[in-house]
């Protein structure tokens, strides 16, 4: 089968979506689908074609960027041009140009699948209240155009508002369990300060990640720990679309430099390595442009138990394993004390690795997609 997947961004831009993306398209490439990626050349330096361990991806140029949205007016005829050599499309949504593609797909006669990630909550004023409602208007109309829908969890499709009317069905994101090996820790050890406490965090700076709520713990766990504590930030330091927001995170770096150390992007190799070595790992995302955070999952098959805001969709990987704490979002008062506890109790939260392959193996996650993409 011919596979057209279409998001707005995707390798080599890092987030959650788009690693989760990617893992997919690459499982179904090795289960025989032909797959092309369509999406936006939100760099201008990348390639306009190019493939990325055997998937195809082509680039759409963009004539204006608005907030992490673009302005593309070659859009239609490239997409057009793509769905000729389709059978299925397999839309990501958000996305704005996504009920266009939907609507060419259906006069066209191709099976049109969207996968609801999540919403999209951005800081601001008027106008980002103006491109919210845009975006979801624009969501809203795909979803109309759709064979069938999908969503990472039941628990984000029944509580979201474009969702909760339709039948959705919950399929959870591929996540691979990484590797660790001992190099790998071993050079790691050496970046760190030598503390007994690690306390870490994987993402992009964005504002829905609510980084500042898990630095603002700082004083707050100096109280039940001393100064025996780190919280390690790993991800990619650069913004797109959230520049005041990396502001913001720069001047509590600031503020507690003893505490805090920002280590940047992981290669697949090294992240076995920062898991493993974390005590508790910290999810304390603030709104629903987080809904799952596969980052647990991946902290948990290195053993390592996790604090999480409750979240619809992000509080499914601690109710599924119970391999951590659900706490209120944008409380710092209620992470600090989650963290406490599970710092002070980690045996109590651990699970095999084999239980959580159980609930979310990639096997079982493709196959369940092999069955919505039948044509």
């Amino acid at each position: 089968m011919k596979l057209l997947i279409s998001l707005s961004y995707y390798s080599p831009y890092i987030s959650g979506l788009t690693l989760s993306i990617k893992r997919l398209a690459e499982l179904l490439l090795a289960s025989g689908y032909k797959v092309t990626i369509l999406t936006s050349r939100y760099d201008k330096k990348l390639p306009r074609r190019e493939d990325i361990n055997q998937v195809s991806i082509v680039r759409v140029p963009y004539l204006l960027r608005i907030s992490k949205g673009f302005v593309m007016p070659r859009f239609i005829d490239i997409a057009y041009r793509e769905l000729h050599n389709t059978d299925c499309v397999l839309i990501v949504l958000p996305q704005v140009e996504g009920w266009i593609l939907a609507f060419l797909a259906k006069m066209l006669g191709r099976k049109v699948i969207c996968i609801y990630i999540c919403e999209v909550t951005l800081s601001g004023g008027i106008g980002a209240k103006l491109i919210e409602s845009v975006l979801r208007l624009c969501n809203r109309m795909a979803l109309s155009f759709a064979d069938e829908v999908t969503t990472l969890s039941d628990d984000f499709a029944k509580h979201n508002a474009l969702l909760k009317e339709l039948p959705v069905y919950g399929i959870y994101p591929v996540v691979i369990p990484p590797v660790i090996t001992t190099d790998e820790k071993n050079k790691l050890l050496k970046r760190l300060p030598q503390k007994k406490y690690y306390i870490g965090f994987l993402g992009r700076i964005a504002h829905e990640k609510g980084i500042s709520y898990l630095l603002e713990t700082v004083p707050l766990l100096q109280k039940s720990l001393g100064d025996d504590f780190v919280i390690v930030l790993a991800g990619p330091k650069k913004t797109v679309g959230e520049e005041k927001y990396r502001r913001e995170i720069e001047d509590l770096l600031q503020k507690y430099p003893e505490f805090v150390i920002q280590l940047g992007e992981f290669s697949d190799e090294q992240l076995g390595a920062f898991y493993s070595l974390l005590d508790v790992f910290v999810l304390p995302s603030i709104n629903n442009t987080e809904a799952f955070g596969m980052v647990q999952v991946e902290a948990m098959y290195c053993g390592t138990p996790v604090v999480a805001t409750n979240l619809p969709g992000v509080r499914v990987p601690i109710k599924e394993t119970g391999m951590g704490e659900i706490v209120p979002i944008r409380d710092s008062k209620a992470l600090a004390d989650a963290i406490g506890t599970v710092l002070h109790n980690k045996k109590k939260y651990v699970q095999s690795k084999e239980k959580i392959h159980t609930i979310f193996s990639e096997e079982k996650i493709v196959n369940e997609y092999k069955e919505f993409l039948r044509v």
